[in-house]
């Protein structure tokens, strides 16, 4: 009597877990972990929720990858990355990706860009590259897209901005 205690309360601690947010399964995991459930019970209520929708892999995989891009001005490198950490497979992160589009990638990386080439306008030309490519790299955005914004400038003289 005592485990089905357990599990019911276990299960409507998780159920109301996924319902405040979409989560994927190593979510469901942790939460699980951290609420000490035993194994035998981790793995009955990690499938019903998945039995019942409450968790999927591919519906948090959309929303995290608008999300981040979006609201968190991150590029798909540290989307990807992770994603990956989270357990998510190749071939869903990739699905996902496609989600953002393209132009709206592109004029989000100049905007940002702009302001972080502008922000370093007092340095010299060594030093500014280089800060302004690890402070893109870090926000997960492509190297060639970094190398091709910092030509453009240089081309254009655009160095005291």
């Amino acid at each position: 009597m005592k485990e089905k205690e357990i599990y019911n309360e276990l299960l409507s601690k998780l159920k109301r877990y996924c319902k405040y947010q979409e989560r994927c399964k190593s979510d469901v995991e942790s939460k699980l972990s951290g609420l000490d459930a035993p194994d035998k019970i981790k793995e009955l209520i990690i499938h019903e929720l998945s039995e019942k929708d409450f968790f999927n892999n591919e519906r948090f995989s959309n929303e995290y990858v608008v999300g981040k891009f979006r609201n968190n001005n991150w590029g798909k490198i540290k989307i990807k990355y992770n994603l990956k950490c989270k357990s998510i497979e190749k071939n869903t992160i990739d699905e996902a990706l496609k989600k953002i589009p393209e132009d709206e990638y592109s004029s989000a990386f100049n905007e940002m860009a702009k302001k972080e080439w502008i922000k370093r306008t007092n340095l010299n030309l060594s030093t500014r590259r280089r800060r302004f490519s690890n402070t893109l790299h870090s926000r997960g955005w492509e190297y060639y897209l970094i190398k091709d914004f910092i030509a453009k400038q240089i081309k254009n003289k655009n160095l005291i901005d």
